[in-house]
């Protein structure tokens, strides 16, 4: 037994100074470590039945406990073991925003209300310049069926170009202020892509799952997640920033929206991931004040990017989300430090009891 100690301490290491849903992990091993190396009691000691009754306790807690500190010897090795991080201000920042998750009351609608956008790059005859297009977005998502379905609405007929710099907006005059247009002739205008559902790299596909069977408990959360993904054949080459950007996509849920305490979950889990940093006070693209953290990713394609989320102080609305190149890369040559590569922004996001103007298709009240 001491061996099998010994074994899941090499196995499931966790620092002395975790804190918060860690917590009970070194708790759960120090009570696992007393059981296994306390000695045996005599057989031939006489007991009395309330002492054979205490005695069928041990075993059952020992299971128990064991049962949690085994959980990760299950999990197949190419999922990358989990590393605890509990300090510093971007774990205090996420950490924050469960807490407030878990408090929310949902209410008859998830609502949201926002824009996407990325960078373009245009060369035509002659005229070289970059351009950020963006477009409004909004969704509606009803908790009772009678309320209809969800819908989410992307307005490109609303598309917006703007010159990222005085050099760009010159050229972009010069070659007579084109605008948006789904030919994809460069002399009928600027062709502006759908919104991709994340960066086009290989080993780097999307998590599909179904967010409401995902669990509350944010370690099993992460094991769900690239699980499912290796059940499809498509585990991340970088599981961690992998994590982060999957769990900013839910946490943004224009679709489908998280229930609170898996809202939670997600943050808890975005504050365990190894390399997240925070970012200080910043102002979000619409100049409203703001809590950054961040992950660094390295790619081939699209060069080195970080991964920006937003978060609203004292708050879990995560206000942005984007990504600026720090290096480019193949897909993204001309793209130079501090560009903002894709941009999912909110303007509201939230909770209402207050029905669209319009019902929804399939409503039957009102």
């Amino acid at each position: 037994m001491k061996d099998l100690h010994d074994r899941l301490t090499a196995a499931n290491p966790i620092p002395e100074n975790d804190l918060g849903d860690t917590a009970a992990s070194p708790r759960a091993e120090a009570l696992l470590r007393r059981i296994l190396e306390e000695p045996a009691p005599p057989h031939s000691r006489p007991r009395a039945p309330r002492a054979r009754t205490s005695r069928w306790a041990i075993p059952v807690v020992a299971l128990a406990v064991a049962a949690v500190v085994l959980w990760d010897l299950l999990v197949p090795d190419s999922i990358p073991k989990q590393r605890y991080v509990t300090s510093g201000p971007a774990n205090a920042v996420l950490m924050a925003a469960a807490q407030e998750a878990e408090a929310t009351n949902t209410g008859r609608f998830w609502h949201t209300q926002g824009e996407v956008g990325q960078t373009l790059y245009r060369d035509h005859r002659g005229h070289r310049y970059t351009l950020f297009a963006s477009y409004p977005t909004e969704s509606w998502y009803p908790t009772d069926r009678r309320d209809g379905e969800g819908v989410v609405s992307y307005d490109t007929g609303g598309t917006r170009l703007q010159p990222v710099s005085a050099a760009d907006a010159a050229a972009y005059r010069a070659d007579g202020s084109p605008q948006p247009n789904e030919n994809t002739d460069p002399d009928y205008g600027i062709n502006v892509p759908d919104m991709p559902d994340g960066p086009e790299l290989a080993g780097n596909t999307i998590y599909e799952g179904d967010p409401a069977r995902l669990p509350t408990d944010p370690a099993r959360l992460r094991m769900a997640m690239l699980e499912w993904m290796r059940d499809h054949d498509a585990m991340p080459a970088h599981p961690d920033v992998w994590l982060f950007r999957e769990g900013a996509k839910l946490l943004n849920a224009d679709s489908r929206p998280l229930a609170p305490p898996v809202r939670a979950a997600v943050y808890r889990m975005l504050a365990g991931l190894p390399g997240v940093r925070s970012l200080g006070q910043v102002r979000d693209p619409l100049g409203r004040p703001a809590l950054g953290v961040a992950m660094t990713e390295h790619t081939s394609a699209l060069g080195t990017l970080e991964w920006q989320l937003l978060i609203r102080p004292s708050s879990d609305f995560l206000m942005a989300t984007r990504v600026v190149v720090i290096r480019h890369g193949a897909m993204n040559p001309k793209a130079t430090p501090g560009t903002i590569q894709y941009l999912d922004l909110k303007r509201t996001a939230g909770w209402t009891d207050t029905p669209p103007e319009h019902p929804l298709p399939g409503a039957t009240r009102h």
